[in-house]
C-alpha cells in the first residue's frame, strides 16, 4: 500500500484535472455565470449615507456580499482543480457567511447585534489566554487584567449580548435544517474529522486500505457547485429585495436556467 497520484498542483494533477471534464461542467459554467451577475448587481449599488440603521444594513450586506463572492471564487478555482473534498470545506465556510447575510438582509437591527457579538469572543479569547503563563502570551496577559474582564462580563450581561451563533442564526431564517444537513454534513471536512479521510483511500473488500489517493477527482464537485449557485441566487434575491428591486421572475428564471445547465 502506498501513495498514488502527484498532487493537485503538478502537471499530472491539473491535466487529470482536465481529462475529468471538472473545468468544463455544466455545474462550475452555470456557477461562474452566477457570480458574474451577483458581482454586477452588487457593484451597482451605492449607499450614499451612514446615519439610520437601513443604511447601515445596506453597508454591511454589501460587504457581505464581497465576502460571499470571494468564498464562492475561491471555491470555483478548488473544484476546478478536482479538490473534491476542499469543496466542502469551502461549502460550509459559505454557509457561516449566508446564514450571516440572509439576516443583515431581513433585520436592520440583526447589524448592531452581530457586532457586539465581537465582545463575547474577546472575553472568551481573553479568558483562553490566561490559562497560559508563557512568553507568547505574556503581554496579553498582562493587558488582560481581572478588572477589564470584569467590566467587559458586565457589559456583556448588561447589554444582553449573545456570543456568535451559527445556529441561531440559520434558525433565524427558517435554515435549521439546513443546518442540521448541509452545514453538519460539510463540517467533517472542516475539521478533519474520521469521514473526511474516506474520500483519500481505496479499501478491498475486507475494509483493508490498498491505495491512498493523492490526485484530482471528481467526487461530489457537481453537486457542490450547484449548492454554491443555488445559495448565490437566493442571496442575490435577498441583496436586490433589500435596496427596493422587484425580482421574482428574474430570480425564479436563474433557478430554471441552472437546473437546465445541470442536466446537460
Amino acid at each position: 500500500m502506498k501513495i498514488r497520484g502527484d498532487g493537485f498542483l503538478s502537471n499530472t494533477g491539473q491535466e487529470c484535472a482536465k481529462e475529468l471534464g471538472i473545468r468544463k461542467s455544466g455545474e462550475l459554467q452555470a456557477l461562474e455565470i452566477i457570480i458574474s451577475k451577483f458581482r454586477d448587481f452588487a457593484s451597482a449599488q451605492e449607499v450614499h449615507k451612514q446615519e439610520t440603521e437601513e443604511d447601515r444594513q445596506k453597508i454591511i450586506a454589501l460587504v457581505l456580499a464581497v465576502r460571499l463572492l470571494e468564498i464562492t471564487e475561491a471555491a470555483l478555482l478548488i473544484m476546478r482543480s478536482g479538490m473534491s473534498n476542499e469543496a466542502n470545506t469551502m461549502f460550509r465556510v459559505f454557509l457561516d457567511a449566508y446564514f450571516i447575510f440572509a439576516n443583515v438582509c431581513n433585520d436592520a437591527f440583526f447589524v448592531s447585534n452581530y457586532f457586539k457579538s465581537d465582545e463575547a469572543a474577546r472575553l472568551k479569547l481573553l479568558n483562553s489566554v490566561e490559562k497560559h503563563d508563557s512568553e507568547l502570551f505574556k503581554k496579553v496577559n498582562e493587558y488582560a487584567s481581572a478588572t477589564l474582564k470584569e467590566e467587559l462580563k458586565n457589559k456583556i450581561a448588561e447589554e444582553q449580548i449573545h456570543a456568535f451563533n451559527s445556529y441561531a442564526y440559520a434558525d433565524n431564517i427558517g435554515c435549521s435544517e439546513i443546518y442540521d444537513s448541509m452545514y453538519r454534513i460539510t463540517s467533517a471536512t472542516l475539521h478533519t474529522a474520521p469521514r473526511s479521510l474516506e474520500k483519500y483511500v481505496v479499501e478491498d473488500g475486507n475494509g483493508i486500505i490498498i491505495e491512498i489517493k493523492d490526485f484530482p477527482h471528481e467526487g461530489n464537485i457537481p453537486n457542490r457547485s450547484y449548492d454554491f449557485s443555488y445559495f448565490l441566487i437566493k442571496s442575490l434575491s435577498a441583496l436586490q429585495e433589500l435596496f427596493g428591486y422587484s425580482n421574482a421572475e428574474e430570480i425564479e428564471l436563474m433557478i430554471c436556467n441552472l437546473n437546465e445547465s445541470c442536466k446537460k
